[in-house]
């Protein structure tokens, strides 16, 4: 028995920089038809023409040969509306990525108050059909690391998402099952989720195996 599916997309792919990027993207090329390429880099891509910049590079170092298609972001820091028009009238950003400042590599320009600091940006994001990718999870040290998905949710996103109803939003790899239940009971089509691999393969008792 043969089974055929069409060639996949990846919904979140980091490519970084320079020669780590040129090694990437010749893999991933030859594996998924478009991919939602992340804006952590050194520096971030915060503004619409860095993330065509970047665009451009990533297209400058495929093979010629190659009809892979680059789906931009933006990352959220001291963002403006008027950024967000101009990434829905550029066509080649799709999203908007939400890091909490020192959650994870590259996130230290990231929001330490997503309600205080961004509700006009957000706004516009509503009105502009952009979505927000979420990496969930809070920082406070006196949280579990274990429980910083779970918090996220019940201190960020479930009032995120009260407050605004429409807005699109993606929790990225998500890690619990307590995200599996929000996304879940979000049965309106605004609110949605991605999984990877290894976090369907692995536990907490593997990351201790072998030594932390």
């Amino acid at each position: 028995m043969e089974l055929s599916i069409t060639q996949p997309d990846d919904w979140h792919l980091h490519l970084r920089d320079g020669k780590l990027l040129e090694a990437v993207v010749s893999h991933c090329s030859d594996h998924f038809g478009r991919a939602i390429i992340m804006p952590n880099r050194k520096p971030p891509v915060t503004k619409t023409s860095e993330a065509m910049a970047y665009r451009e590079a990533i297209l400058k170092a495929l093979p010629e040969s190659s009809k892979f298609t680059p789906l931009m972001t933006i990352y959220l820091t001291d963002t403006t509306p008027h950024e967000i028009k101009l990434a829905r009238e550029s066509r080649v950003v799709f999203a908007v990525k939400l890091y909490p400042a020192g959650a994870t590599t590259n996130s230290q320009h990231g929001v330490t108050n997503l309600f205080r600091k961004c509700l006009p940006v957000l706004e516009e994001m509503v009105q502009q059909n952009m979505p927000l990718l979420v990496h969930g999870e809070v920082t406070s040290l006196d949280v579990d690391v274990f429980d910083r998905e779970k918090v996220f949710i019940d201190e960020v996103l479930d009032p995120l998402i009260q407050k605004f109803p429409r807005l699109k939003v993606v929790m990225e790899h998500i890690t619990t099952k307590d995200a599996v239940k929000f996304v879940e009971s979000c049965d309106d089509g605004f609110v949605a989720a991605t999984v990877t691999p290894q976090h369907l393969a692995l536990n907490r008792n593997s990351i201790f195996q072998g030594g932390l």
